[in-house]
């Protein structure tokens, strides 16, 4: 089990929220998928959601400026220099979208890739994120994924100072190391997702069954990806939510 109660090393994701054209929805199907508590906040319009009375990720309206893009989810990485790793972001052909403080939370912002995957960063104060990233209903895995991944991975190593592992498979994809142990990935886009597909981050959160909530997203309203995938580490399937926000399930082995 792995839990935290300091901030978490940069370059770590330590945050996922959605941003939904029906944030209230949203947080109504999660709840009931994964079990969460979702808490609206009495100061703005977003979802804390919680399991085991710890905070696992949010939910709420469209950021200013994204309001024409698909409801997606954000996977948020730690900083301790978030000015700082915003000028590497730039410097490396990335975009800065937004910079905003949370009451004294945090220090956040969005940016994208050079290919136009969009992630977060998070200047921890007195929230670091989440506390742990096991189990089910939580955060364990996210990866940047795009038609080119050389360009993905160059960033990425660059801004963050990542070690890249290169994995074999179906097409290329490198783990991304920080203080010597895998955080995230970057690869190429999935070959069952749809054409046209544009470059994202794709969250996982384990589950106790992929095939249970497979049947739960699909009565829902969502839709799954092409079909579950047996990996070294569990059965996974990826999916659309029922307002097209898409995340992966893994069953962890």
């Amino acid at each position: 089990m792995v839990e935290q109660s300091v901030p978490w090393p940069p370059g770590t994701p330590i945050w996922v929220d959605l941003a939904a054209d029906d944030a209230e929805a949203a947080a109504g199907f999660y709840a009931g998928l994964f079990g969460w508590d979702c808490e609206r906040q009495t100061t703005r319009d977003y979802w804390i959601c919680k399991l085991d009375g710890e905070d696992v990720g949010g939910i709420g309206p469209k950021q200013p400026g994204t309001e024409h893009l698909p409801s997606r989810w954000t996977t948020y990485l730690a900083t301790d220099q978030l000015d700082r790793t915003l000028e590497a972001v730039a410097a490396h052909q990335g975009t800065q979208l937004l910079k905003r403080e949370i009451e004294d939370h945090g220090r956040m912002a969005l940016a994208a890739d050079p290919n136009g995957a969009i992630f977060g960063l998070w200047q921890a104060t007195d929230h670091i994120g989440t506390e742990r990233t096991t189990g089910p209903g939580r955060l364990v895995w996210s990866e940047a994924l795009s038609e080119d991944f050389e360009t993905s991975r160059k960033f990425y190593t660059s801004v963050f100072g990542y070690r890249a592992e290169e994995i074999g498979g179906y097409s290329r994809y490198a783990a991304l190391y920080a203080a010597d142990k895998p955080v995230v990935g970057t690869g190429e886009l999935h070959p069952d997702f749809p054409a046209g597909t544009p470059p994202h981050w794709l969250p996982y959160f384990a589950v106790s069954s992929t095939d249970h909530t497979i049947d739960q997203v699909s009565k829902a309203g969502g839709k799954l990806l092409g079909a579950p995938l047996e990996t070294d580490f569990g059965r996974m399937a990826v999916l659309d939510d029922p307002q097209g926000a898409r995340f992966a399930a893994i069953q962890l082995g």
